[in-house]
């Protein structure tokens, strides 16, 4: 059966708002218009995108090598009316669901509003907290694991928790990457406090946890069948954030080799475990009311101990993300488009303008041609994977070196 997709990347905020008539902000538009061309590389042949103009296409032939692009792909304008098939965005929203039922998809590929419910409850940041606190209580005793959140619902539990600790991390139960978070530093008091105060009435609840000694980020990548029969195993997802943790880029390599570089640090006993728990108590929480990626967000960090050895800590589950995401995306292009045992990098980069996206394209180009191998396959260079217009400020690339 064939689908179609649609890049949304603001389906976190929408979420969060819960409106079906809210209403993104502008960076969060232009987003998704500069990207829009991105669901191209996971979709598959006969597939349907969704895209906000022709222009698109048209920058695209201008932009890049298209020896990589399958152009069994069917493109939807805004003007064009949907298919009558499955729907698969980056996430469900209630935005959505409005937006595609005035468009005239059948209501039969849109969720209900009672599905809109559960899924907004799934995505809070509650699960996290409840499955750190299970796979610590069944894993730690045996592996070196780290990590504590705590849900809190009012102020006098939030400064009971940032007091505790020198440093700390606040988070809105609802909000996208790099949003909604705060920083603690053992006090509470204004303009924290008032930012706390604000989130309890929006959303009902604070996440307080722990600074700890970062030395990488990763996930696992897991895909759930809806059915409450199936949770798989993906793979792996290594990534990188800004000073903020907002998501930057992902590595491009296999998952043997995210494996071997996390082994580094932490014994593979203990991420197999992990990973075989995870797929246990997820299946537990969301059973049969999800259909559709799964990311565990994860770290290992750096501890000092009491008597000045340090060693390295797992902390199996900083985020879960219930939609496609970053990761599983840079494991489809790796899978698909780079030669294996090569290794690069996928990023998402912002330009305050279109010149200067336009001068480090023309840059990375240059610098990197790109080469590949007989199969198709990227040996190395630079490729872009949207196309850049007169107004674009969002690109995504990949580069293989």
């Amino acid at each position: 059966m064939t689908n179609t997709y649609i890049f949304n990347p603001d389906n976190d905020l929408a979420l969060a708002n819960g409106d079906a008539n809210y209403l993104p902000p502008r960076s969060a538009r232009q987003m998704a218009t500069d990207l829009a061309f991105l669901a191209t590389w996971w979709a598959n042949n006969g597939d349907s995108i969704l895209i906000p103009h022709s222009d698109v296409l048209y920058y695209w032939s201008k932009t890049s090598d298209k020896s990589l692009f399958s152009t069994d792909i069917k493109w939807i304008t805004e003007k064009e009316e949907i298919p009558h098939q499955p729907l698969k965005p980056w996430g469900w929203n209630p935005s959505l669901v409005k937006q595609m039922s005035k468009r005239g998809l059948p209501s039969e590929y849109l969720p209900t509003e009672e599905d809109m419910h559960t899924l907004r409850t799934l995505s809070s940041r509650q699960m996290a907290v409840e499955v750190l606190r299970e796979i610590r209580h069944q894993l730690s005793d045996n592996h070196p694991l780290i990590g504590t959140s705590a849900l809190c619902t009012s102020e006098e539990e939030i400064a009971h928790e940032v007091t505790a600790h020198t440093s700390t991390i606040l988070k809105a139960p609802w909000s996208s990457s790099g949003k909604g978070l705060r920083r603690g530093q053992g006090l509470y008091e204004p303009p924290l406090s008032g930012w706390c105060a604000r989130t309890l009435a929006q959303q009902g609840a604070v996440v307080v946890e722990p600074m700890y000694d970062k030395v990488k980020d990763f996930a696992m990548e897991f895909y759930s069948s809806g059915d409450g029969l199936s949770l798989t195993f993906v793979g792996y997802s290594s990534f990188v954030t800004d000073a903020n943790g907002a998501y930057e880029g992902n590595l491009l390599m296999s998952d043997e080799e995210v494996e071997a570089d996390l082994s580094a640090y932490i014994p593979r006993e203990t991420l197999h475990t992990t990973c075989a728990q995870l797929q246990h108590l997820l299946a537990k929480h969301i059973g049969a009311d999800y259909q559709g990626y799964v990311g565990v967000d994860m770290m290992i960090c750096l501890v000092h101990t009491e008597d000045a050895k340090e060693r390295y800590a797992l902390h199996p589950c900083v985020e879960i993300n219930l939609r496609m995401n970053m990761g599983v995306v840079a494991h489809i292009l790796y899978q698909r488009h780079v030669t294996h045992g090569h290794r690069g990098r996928y990023m998402v980069e912002y330009f305050s303008t279109t010149e200067e996206l336009k001068q480090a394209h023309c840059q990375r180009t240059e610098a990197h041609p790109l080469s590949l191998s007989p199969d198709g396959r990227i040996d190395k260079g630079y490729f872009p994977l949207t196309p850049i217009g007169k107004e674009t400020q969002y690109c995504a690339w990949m580069l293989v070196e």
